[in-house]
C-alpha cells in the first residue's frame, strides 16, 4: 500500500488521468490531493459564493472521472492542469448561467462602486517589473477581462457570461487592455 503511494507520487498528472481512465480510484485520489486546492483557489478568485465554488469542484470532478479517457494530453500539445482547468472554468460559466437563469441580481449590486478585488492586488503585487507596473496601471474593468481572457484562457463568450457583459463589451475591453499594456511597456 505504501509503496503503491510512493509510485503515485512520482507520476506526472497527465499519467495520473492515463489511471484513472482505466479506473484506477487510487490514482483519482491522488490527483484531486494534488490539484483541488489548487483549482479551489483559481475558482474563488472567479466566484466570491462558496457553495458554487464547492459545487463547480464537485461536477468537474466527477466529470474527469467519466470523461478521463477523452484526454488527449500532450499529443495535441494539452496539459493535464490545463484540460481540468477547462472542464472547471465552463462547469463555472454553467453555473453563473443557471444562477442568471433563476434570479437576477439587485438593481443596487448591479449600481455598487468598484472596489479592487484581493485577487487583483496579489496579481499586481506578483507581478513586477514594466508588466506588473502596466498592469496596476489598468482599469479594474479591463483588468477583468484582460485576466479572464490571457490569463484564465477564457473565450469571449464565456468571459461575457462570467462577468455579465454583453460580448461586444468583452472585445471592446480586451481590445483597449491590451493597446493599454502596450502603451505602457513601450
Amino acid at each position: 500500500m505504501r509503496s503503491r503511494r510512493r509510485a503515485l507520487d512520482e507520476l506526472d498528472e497527465e499519467r495520473l488521468l492515463r489511471l484513472v481512465a482505466r479506473g484506477d480510484r487510487k490514482a483519482f485520489d491522488e490527483l484531486y490531493r494534488r490539484t483541488s486546492p489548487w483549482l479551489a483557489v483559481r475558482l474563488r478568485r472567479r466566484c466570491a459564493d462558496e457553495q458554487i465554488v464547492a459545487e463547480v469542484m464537485q461536477e468537474t470532478y466527477l466529470a474527469v472521472w467519466r470523461a478521463a479517457g477523452a484526454f488527449a494530453g500532450s499529443a495535441v500539445g494539452g496539459s493535464a492542469v490545463g484540460w481540468l482547468w477547462t472542464i472547471a472554468a465552463r462547469r463555472l460559466v454553467d453555473a453563473f448561467r443557471r444562477r442568471a437563469h433563476h434570479a437576477e441580481p439587485p438593481v443596487a449590486a448591479a449600481e455598487s462602486a468598484v472596489v479592487p478585488a484581493a485577487e487583483d492586488e496579489v496579481l499586481a503585487r506578483t507581478v513586477g517589473g514594466d508588466v506588473g507596473d502596466a498592469l496596476r496601471q489598468l482599469a479594474p474593468e479591463l483588468r477583468q477581462v484582460l485576466q479572464a481572457m490571457v490569463l484564465d484562457g477564457l473565450s469571449v463568450r464565456e468571459t461575457a457570461i462570467l462577468l455579465r457583459l454583453p460580448e461586444g463589451t468583452v472585445k471592446t475591453r480586451a481590445r483597449r487592455a491590451r493597446i493599454a499594456m502596450r502603451e505602457a511597456m513601450a
